[in-house]
């Protein structure tokens, strides 16, 4: 599923960290109406096309070994999670992992726990990795769910997308991810006219209901299985059946988005 760098791509990356400095990540969290291990198949893909593109990205798996069903471990192998770091028990370098060119990886299955208990402490994780000299442009999260008070914890510029199938039941899920997180900056009463309004809007504007735009839409399918004899793809049959297929280009799609 990985696409070559073109020089321009790294030209581009590295001329606008020279033009504008060590500036703070841009975190993204991908707010996923959809499983654990979708969702991080999801996050991970993404990740790859941002490195890809030549930018420097840290992806977080915050999904404990429980709630995963297809997948026996993590992604990459770990021994510190990152609520290690922010509870200053651990050096944020020995959780944080280099996996390629552009790709560090770090787990976060304990933040939520420790956040509970108020261990979690400043500075942000953006800030903690200027410090340690791990300078990063994206900082991503594929997360089902997006609790505010973790999500400020990693960082000041925080970009949200809400991905969902187009079930009636991750619909409904990914509309109320929208609710939450119009919320996040608000008291609840205004929160809740600024997603009527975008509501109204979508009606208005875009002929159809809030729920069906902008949508970027994943689909559950069967292990796609490639003939080695002739090298066609057959039809998907082979392999559990919540196993997740996405095209490369939906990657790349999703990461010019998140660059925009």
């Amino acid at each position: 599923m990985a696409e070559s760098v073109t020089q321009s791509n790294v030209d581009q990356a590295e001329g606008l960290r020279t033009i504008f400095g060590a500036e703070s990540s841009c975190v993204v969290c991908l707010a996923s109406a959809l499983d654990a291990d979708t969702t991080i198949h999801l996050g991970h893909g993404t990740a790859y096309a941002l490195k890809n593109a030549g930018h420097k990205t840290l992806l977080i798996d915050e999904f404990g070994l429980s709630e995963r069903r297809t997948m026996s471990g993590f992604l990459y192998p770990t021994r510190y999670d990152l609520a290690q770091a922010f509870s200053n028990g651990i050096d944020l370098l020995k959780v944080v992992r280099s996996i390629d060119e552009h790709l560090w990886y770090a787990t976060a299955t304990k933040m939520r726990a420790l956040n509970d208990r108020h261990l979690l402490k400043l500075p942000t994780l953006d800030e903690r990795l200027l410090n340690t000299g791990l300078s990063m442009d994206y900082i991503l999260l594929a997360t089902n769910d997006p609790n505010a008070n973790i999500l400020t914890f990693y960082g000041k510029q925080i970009k949200r997308f809400v991905v969902c199938s187009p079930e009636h039941p991750s619909l409904s899920r990914a509309l109320a991810l929208v609710r939450e997180m119009s919320f996040l900056q608000t008291s609840e009463e205004e929160g809740q006219t600024a997603f009527q309004k975008l509501a109204d809007a979508s009606q208005s504007v875009l002929r159809q209901p809030l729920h069906f735009a902008g949508w970027i839409k994943a689909f559950m399918a069967n292990r796609i299985v490639v003939d080695p004899e002739d090298n066609e793809i057959s039809v998907p049959v082979a392999g559990p059946v919540s196993e997740f297929v996405l095209p490369v280009d939906f990657f790349k799609m999703l990461s010019a988005k998140i660059m925009a």
